[in-house]
């Protein structure tokens, strides 16, 4: 059953300035009714209906709103609520930032009598009587020889100018050394509404900038190699391709202000065993080389990945990656059959170790992956990855002139998201 409250407290519906401290039982997300958090609408009337509001996203951008209670679900605009609230304490507001824009659902970041509001990537001030935007931006002032650019702060000036008193003179270091990010503006606001001794609420406390979260992953790889430097009349194969890749890493996901975003950071451990076979022919000689050895990686991959699709809880991402190789190569063992068909003919075998690689490499990958929750605590997820090493291995055979393999690395891991 829908718990629905009439707020006697809410301030008249207005589509300009609504300033002033917020009270609780406005913005609170907790449902009555059932004692949860709760995402809820609040119309015009003061009426607060609690429900689900369906997103894929914890956003900051709502255009609508698609609403569902008791089983019904309502789509409402700017025009049809006075605000909304998510489960985790994101508060918003219908209003009027510009008359060009007309009326828009506004996150409230920090409430009292002054509020920050967030809207597309800007900050507003309300201080009840009208929003101003919060401003910066750079010009370019001719100098000798280049031009330079200035970063102006014009929200340095409308800061001081609405917090101008006593309290607001204690503040003007910290205004004028801040930056317009959302942390400097919540600690400018804190400190002025203390100072005052004026209620405040702040409306992001619940909602860390990023979350941190273990991952472990297991899977298997593949490795195409590519030669070049190479004499058409070389003739080579590797019988085995396959091995095997675990890992550990952090993962930084979910930002405040970015939550389609994530990095991470990994360190993993791949090896695999490797038999190679060539041949080369020339003049009289017959030369046949085999090789066999145990390739071990230490892999410490960064990444960047893009959540580009949420359906049916499946989080679909691509991403970026660059990391660092270490590798070594055990039981390095390769022998050599050299062949003379001329007049005195004989067969000349030695021992070599054939193959080389470099200790260290910046090696950079793509990874396709998804991800679905299987508990409250834990999401599976499974990768593609696929990395480029250039010249990773030298091949050095006596008396030929030696070559190199390119290397593609695909894997297919499957870990868990703690």
């Amino acid at each position: 059953m829908a718990i629905v409250l009439i707020l006697t407290s809410l301030p008249f519906f207005q589509a300009q300035a609504q300033s002033g401290y917020i009270e609780e039982n406005i913005w609170s997300s907790l449902d009555p009714g059932r004692g949860i958090a709760s995402d809820f609408v609040i119309f015009p009337n003061g009426t607060k209906v609690f429900g689900q509001i369906q997103r894929n996203y914890d956003v900051t951008d709502y255009s609508e709103v698609v609403f569902v209670s008791q089983g019904n679900t309502q789509v409402f605009g700017p025009k049809d609520l006075y605000g909304f609230g998510i489960e985790n304490g994101r508060f918003f507001l219908s209003k009027t930032l510009s008359e060009e824009s007309g009326r828009e659902f506004v996150q409230v970041i920090f409430s009292g009598k002054l509020q920050l509001d967030y809207k597309n990537g800007n900050y507003y001030i309300d201080n009840g009587i009208e929003i101003q935007k919060l401003r910066a931006f750079y010009q370019v002032t001719p100098g000798a020889g280049t031009s330079k650019q200035r970063r102006i702060k014009l929200y340095i000036s409308t800061l001081k100018v609405l917090t101008a008193g006593e309290c607001g003179f204690q503040l003007i270091d910290l205004i004028e050394k801040s930056r317009l990010e959302e942390q400097d503006l919540i600690r400018i606001l804190t400190q002025f509404h203390e100072c005052e001794q004026l209620p405040y609420k702040l409306h992001v406390e619940k909602i860390p900038f990023v979350k941190f979260s273990p991952t472990v992953a297991f899977g298997v790889g593949a490795d195409f190699l590519q030669s070049h430097s190479r004499s058409e009349k070389y003739k080579g194969a590797f019988s085995s391709i396959l091995g095997y890749r675990v890992s550990a890493g952090i993962k930084l996901h979910d930002f405040r202000r970015s939550p389609k975003s994530s990095f991470e950071i990994r360190a993993g451990y791949v090896t695999r065993p490797v038999d190679f076979e060539t041949s080369f022919s020339y003049s009289v000689n017959d030369i046949t080389a085999s090789a066999q050895f145990e390739e071990k990686s230490i892999v410490i991959p960064v990444s960047y990945s893009y959540s580009f699709l949420k359906r049916g809880g499946m989080d679909y991402y691509l991403g970026l990656v660059g990391g660092v190789w270490m590798s070594k190569l055990d039981n390095n063992k390769g022998f050599v059959d050299d062949a003379y068909n001329g007049g005195m003919e004989g067969v000349l075998i030695m021992e070599s170790q054939l193959f080389s690689t470099t200790d260290l490499k910046i090696v950079p990958g793509i990874k396709l992956g998804a991800s679905i929750p299987i508990s409250h605590s834990f999401d599976l997820f499974a990768e593609v990855e696929a990395q480029y090493l250039r010249d990773f291995y030298t091949v050095s055979i006596p008396n030929l002139p030696q070559y190199y393999y390119n290397r593609t690395y695909v894997s297919f891991q499957i870990g868990l998201e703690l």
